[in-house]
């Protein structure tokens, strides 16, 4: 299980979603096998996950387990062509050519990408993913990298600039991680959302986050009023009926002596 500090994932400013990560929500892991699929390679068939196309993974930041993990969405896998420095991304050829751009380049190049992968529409605020392979692959060069990896980016992770939303993905301004996310540093897979519960273990160890979505407060609380009130209506309710001659426990008991003889 895996307590959600972050608001990076959510839809929203202010609310909370049901099959959204949202702060405070726990999520159940599925390990992982090495069958990540990004979003790039779900649009095509229309495989969503938590709102989205692509994967939501966990991930130690350059493979460090000191460092708190990381859970974004897989964005789109970029090779590394060591032989002339440039990157291949095989996977956008499955996309409309309306989709995508890579700079100055022919529209439908995908192979020795040096400029930029433009991804457009993302999201729910129908944000362009710019991803600059130029920066990128002067800090491979400055740290002599030469691996493949998965460009990532929080849900919630955009920016408004001159008149249009931009996704800001993990190697970008926010630089969670500098480097493409190797397929070793992954930790697994989020399968599902269990709404509120994080929220405990937030407040036990850090306290509540500032941007903690009110309606995922009132939500514990009332989940928190089910548990304690339910136990206590239940056992009111057949006592009263068992003072009155009726047990709630007989269907069964006389089903189960049924079965007995």
């Amino acid at each position: 299980m895996f307590a959600v500090k972050s608001d990076s994932m959510q839809h929203s400013d202010t609310e909370s979603m049901f099959g959204i990560i949202d702060a405070g929500d726990m999520l159940v892991i599925r390990g992982w096998g090495g069958g990540v699929r990004t979003y790039v390679e779900c649009f095509s068939d229309g495989d969503r996950s938590f709102g989205d196309y692509g994967d939501a993974i966990i991930y130690d930041r350059y493979g460090y387990s000191f460092l708190t993990p990381v859970v974004h969405r897989a964005m789109v896998r970029l090779e590394y062509n060591e032989s002339d420095d440039t990157f291949d991304v095989p996977s956008l050829s499955e996309l409309p050519p309306e989709k995508w751009g890579n700079g100055d380049l022919p529209d439908d190049q995908w192979w020795s990408l040096d400029e930029m992968v433009e991804i457009y529409d993302v999201g729910y605020r129908a944000a362009t993913l710019r991803v600059n392979l130029t920066t990128l692959l002067s800090y491979y060069d400055t740290n002599g990298l030469i691996h493949d990896g998965i460009i990532t980016m929080g849900d919630h992770n955009v920016e408004y600039v001159d008149g249009e939303w931009l996704g800001m993905y993990d190697r970008s301004s926010f630089a969670l991680c500098r480097e493409p996310i190797r397929d070793e540093w992954i930790l697994g897979e989020a399968s599902i959302e269990v709404p509120w519960l994080g929220l405990i273990r937030l407040y036990v160890h850090d306290g509540l986050p500032d941007y903690t979505a009110e309606n995922s407060k009132s939500g514990l609380m009332a989940l928190f009023a089910v548990l304690i009130v339910w136990p206590v209506v239940f056992d009111v309710t057949y006592n009263v009926l068992r003072r009155k001659g009726w047990d709630p426990w007989g269907p069964l008991k006389r089903l189960f002596d049924k079965k007995k003889g």
